[in-house]
């Protein structure tokens, strides 16, 4: 890393009306068997993939024909500035924790491309293809469309990379670029008499709201940018934005509902249009009440997670069942082909994280769990450079991973969430601890003015056995709060060898005690094989299960099951040669033998039964599905079982069956 490093173990972005604190991501380190492989492969693979496909694509000459002012080009889609900028945010968190010179030094080559393209503009706007393709219609005017050109939504980008980057590094050249495109937003935008002009895609709401928090903590950068850098301004612009949904004086609809601008912001209650605009604005909503303390944002927003979580989400925490549009279908339109974007979940996934640090409420971890254990690490192929745009629950061969794409917006949301992950396992608040996650890590943290060492051992999600090991500087007395999956439904929770003392908490086991050096709590969180039915509501899921282990969903691949007995006929052949779905049937109770392959990539459960007729099934976990043949795949497994509609309540799935 850079030499200039003493910033690098700021805070990360945290709002005054929190209710529970965040950790930087390097306060947390991850030496976990199912994580670090990942991670690593993120690391040395993913990133410079991406950054390697977007150089080809030609996103850094879009900015080299921009500062030389020349007529030049553009290539690529309009949102590809959004996409590389994306990037560095994700690439910055991973500064933040590893210090890597030749990446470090890529992302500065790339910053000062950005600063000399937006320098040779003059007034702080940069967006490439509107300059280089439309230079008349900035802001969609004059004949242009917003929806179509991403001005705001690259901007957004822009402004969240630079904050990212400033926390990681302590260097402001990234931050300086997005500043100046920050001011002049809110010089342009706002009430009369300035400008209606708001996010086409969402984004760049929370991403000016971390710009606010910084100049809140650190109002001292306007002397070191030579910049005007006001708080309050960025704050109004944000909130600006929230509010002018609906809005359409002096401004085109973004389509209405498509991109959640057909009525005002606080007036909405059900999940409609893009899923990814949708999930954004929502965790960009969310923001606004961590930063002012307005519960009408909060309410507002826990009405919109309920709608997507008990009425739109699939099994696996993917979210967008429409292909066109890429967008939410009615209440319980769940198909088994649905659309289910990377980039929505991930969006459902920040979405999830900002309202458990308003409510400290457990379930908001458990949806991010899900998506993280299936929607994340299925978008990328274990290798690390091939991805998935969709993730449909059902494939007939034809449904593959990519090793690029026309518009690669997913790669970069994956890139973006992973190095938070580290942020995530621990949280604190005035009364102790969190333990949301269950990830080999140890993490440094204090509760009041006593600094306190958290480690985790496990081989979770393959095991259920957690050991956490707590030690305080000096002894002190708070709380532990041990999160208790929604999936669990035994457990049993130890202190040092002998059974503990709880109380249930907003979905946590809270241990509250003195605690000193050596104290060990033991978690032991029982992974049975579960038959998961949808709600009755979901029609296509009618007399069909799904196969849940933990946070796991496991699916049926063609090339490990044969379609006859006695394998008279090979499955994977014949799925390949007929694109044929694969539709067994489960036996009303059937017997599953669950082991550990060590072999299996870095190392994983299957699980193995028997279907109906007698004949061989192998489950493999949903998330490493297409990274060995180009098969079939099935989640939903016909299985008749009773489907009333009684004692559902907010579910959208529940056991049925546990074996």
């Amino acid at each position: 890393m850079s030499s200039q490093t003493t910033h690098a173990h700021m805070r990360p972005t945290t709002y005054k009306h929190q209710t529970v604190t965040n950790l930087p991501v390097r306060s947390v380190s991850i030496d976990d068997a199912f994580w670090a492989p990942k991670l690593k492969v993120l690391r040395d693979t993913t990133v410079h993939d991406v950054l390697n496909k977007f150089e080809q694509d030609g996103a850094l000459r879009n900015f080299d024909f921009v500062a030389a002012g020349a007529e030049g080009y553009h290539s690529g889609e309009p949102w590809f500035d959004g996409l590389l900028y994306e990037t560095l945010r994700g690439i910055s968190d991973i500064l933040a924790v590893h210090d890597d010179e030749a990446l470090d030094r890529r992302v500065d080559e790339i910053a000062a491309k950005i600063a000399a393209a937006q320098d040779a503009v003059g007034d702080g706007y940069i967006n490439t293809y509107t300059l280089l393709d439309r230079p008349t219609q900035r802001w969609g005017e004059n004949g242009g469309n917003l929806r179509w050109q991403h001005d705001v939504y690259n901007a957004g980008c822009l402004i969240e990379a630079g904050v990212h980057h400033y926390r990681a590094t302590g260097k402001t050249s990234l931050l300086a670029v997005a500043v100046k495109f920050a001011n002049h937003m809110s010089g342009l935008m706002g009430p009369p008499p300035k400008r209606n002009i708001v996010p086409a895609h969402s984004l760049p709401e929370e991403a000016v709201l971390k710009l606010h928090q910084l100049a809140v903590d650190e109002p001292g950068l306007a002397d070191t940018l030579n910049l005007p850098f006001a708080a309050s301004d960025y704050l109004a612009l944000a909130a600006f934005w929230i509010h002018n949904r609906g809005n359409h004086e002096g401004r085109a609809s973004h389509d209405g509902e498509y991109a959640q601008d057909h009525k005002p912001v606080l007036e909405q209650d059900e999940a409609v249009g893009h899923a990814v605009r949708a999930t954004l604005l929502y965790a960009g909503l969310t923001s606004l009440h961590l930063a002012t303390g307005e519960a009408a944002y909060l309410e507002t927003a826990k009405k919109l997670w309920d709608n997507i979580a008990y009425r739109k989400s699939h099994i696996t925490g993917g979210v967008g069942a429409i292909h066109h549009d890429e967008k939410f279908g009615g209440e319980y339109e769940l198909p088994d082909n649905g659309y289910l974007e990377t980039c929505a979940g991930v969006g459902v996934g920040f979405f999830s994280w900002n309202l458990f640090l308003a409510t400290g409420e457990s379930r908001y971890i458990d949806k991010l769990e899900t998506i993280l254990y299936n929607i994340v690490l299925a978008g990328r192929s274990m290798n690390g450079h091939k991805y998935f745009y969709e993730n449909p629950l059902v494939s007939d061969g034809g449904h593959n991973r990519w090793e690029w794409h026309a518009c690669p917006c997913c790669p970069p949301m994956i890139v973006k969430l992973l190095p938070e992950l580290a942020s995530y396992v621990y949280a604190q608040d005035g009364n102790g601890v969190y333990v949301n996650l269950f990830i080999a890590s140890e993490g440094a943290l204090r509760v009041g003015d006593v600094p306190v060492r958290l480690k985790q051992q496990t081989l979770y999600p393959w095991d259920g056995a957690v050991a956490i090991a707590v030690t305080p500087e000096r002894e002190a007395r708070f709380d532990v709060r041990v999160r208790i999956p929604e999936w669990c439904a035994r457990y049993a929770i130890a202190v040092n060898g002998q059974e503990a003392a709880y109380d249930a908490i907003n979905g946590y086991a809270v241990l509250t005690r003195t605690w000193a050096k050596g104290d060990v709590i033991r978690l032991d969180l029982e992974l049975s094989v579960d038959l998961i039915g949808a709600h009755p509501k979901v029609t296509t899921h009618a007399n069909r299960a799904a196969i849940r282990r933990g946070p796991v969903l496991y699916c049926l691949e063609s090339m490990d099951n044969e379609r006859y007995a006695g394998g008279v006929a090979n499955y994977a052949r014949e799925a390949l040669d007929k694109q044929v779905r694969l539709n067994r049937r489960l036996p009303p109770t059937p017997v599953f033998e669950t082991r550990y392959d060590p072999d299996f990539f870095d190392g994983a459960v299957i699980i193995r039964t028997e279907d109906a007729d007698g004949h061989p099934l192998t489950a493999i976990p949903y998330p490493y599905w297409n990274n060995r043949s180009r098969g079939t795949m099935d989640i939903w497994l016909a299985y008749d079982h009773a489907a009333g509609t009684e004692g559902w309540d907010d579910r959208l799935y529940r056991t049925i069956t546990r074996a």
